[in-house]
């Protein structure tokens, strides 16, 4: 059973865990960890989901050499602590998003990057804070506005089979085995298990492309169902524009978006670049897919950082 129950666990929050690293906002510790030297340019990370964590973006911490990198676990994901499900909204996101930058900013202006779900918070955020911000990236946001969150899930849900939801009734059946600390692990571990079974190929990914294994160390659910899942059932429901008063936004912005991804070059170019600012940047990933910051990292690394080094 002491085997069995090895193979079935699920990394705590730093609510059960002392000896992650954290930093403390009003309240609530969220799990950050840094790289590089503080006195150099803060540049913070944004990660997908909504019920992702940064660890897959951990590649990033290569841009040190010129930026104090800052990779956040949101609220209710990752290794943060777990909250009521209320908590858990597009603009408590934000909010959140505000707190880290205000943190680490001391009042300069920040860079940041967003992957997919951090792509729309940045989006979101850049609106809200034009000020804030002197270059941001955005890579591949699924959704920015109520029209493309339909298109988004009519595109979505043309990829999938019934067969995709096979392997998460053996998770299930394999979480009754997750020790349970803050009433959160047994969900958390299946959809973290669904999250790095990363099959090759599409929707997101080119063909023979896949995410390494354990490329997420612990999902958050209850983010993910509060927030994401409710668009899935009706798109109807994302009824924020997160494009407003970007037209406020001076700074430099990149968006990066890949061949292969459904919501790739073509989508962004389509759907989200009429919406951006004029100076907006856009770069194609050649032969790469949506996780070109993890899986493509000497080139994703070299454009970001080449970018990240214009002046404003």
């Amino acid at each position: 059973m002491t085997a069995l129950t090895a193979c079935n666990s699920i990394p705590a929050t730093i609510e059960h865990d002392a000896a992650l690293s954290f930093v403390e906002l009003d309240g609530y510790k969220f799990h950050v960890q840094t790289f590089g030297d503080s006195a150099l340019p803060p540049l913070i990370v944004v990660h997908g989901g909504p019920g992702g964590d940064f660890q897959y973006l951990m590649p990033l911490r290569d841009l040190a050499d010129t930026h104090f990198v800052i990779l956040y676990d949101q609220r209710g994901t990752g290794l943060s602590p777990r909250v009521n499900k209320e908590e858990l909204t597009l603009e408590s996101s934000l909010a959140d998003l505000h707190k880290i930058v205000s943190h680490y900013g001391h009042e300069k202006p920040v860079k940041l990057i967003g992957h997919s779900w951090g792509a729309m918070l940045v989006s979101g955020y850049l609106g809200q804070n034009p000020g804030r911000v002197s270059h941001a990236v955005m890579v591949e946001p699924g959704m920015l506005t109520p029209q493309t969150a339909k298109e988004f899930v009519t595109r979505l849900k043309a990829t999938q089979s019934w067969l995709d939801a096979v392997p998460m009734l053996g998770y299930i059946l394999q979480s009754v085995l997750v020790r349970s600390e803050d009433g959160h692990e047994r969900f958390d571990y299946v959809m973290t298990r669904l999250m790095n079974r990363s099959k090759p190929g599409g929707p997101y990914q080119c063909k023979g492309q896949s995410m390494p294994a354990d490329s997420f160390r612990r999902a958050g659910y209850a983010a993910f169902s509060q927030m994401l899942k409710p668009v899935f059932d009706d798109p109807a429901r994302f009824t924020r524009d997160l494009t407003l008063n970007l037209s406020a936004y001076q700074g430099r912005l990149l968006m990066i978006s890949s061949e292969c991804s459904f919501i790739g070059y073509s989508y962004q170019e389509q759907f989200h670049m009429p919406r951006l600012p004029a100076q907006t940047l856009h770069l194609e990933a050649k032969a790469m897919g949506h996780n070109m910051l993890t899986l493509n990292v000497a080139w994703s690394n070299q454009a970001i950082g080449e970018f990240l080094g214009q002046p404003r």
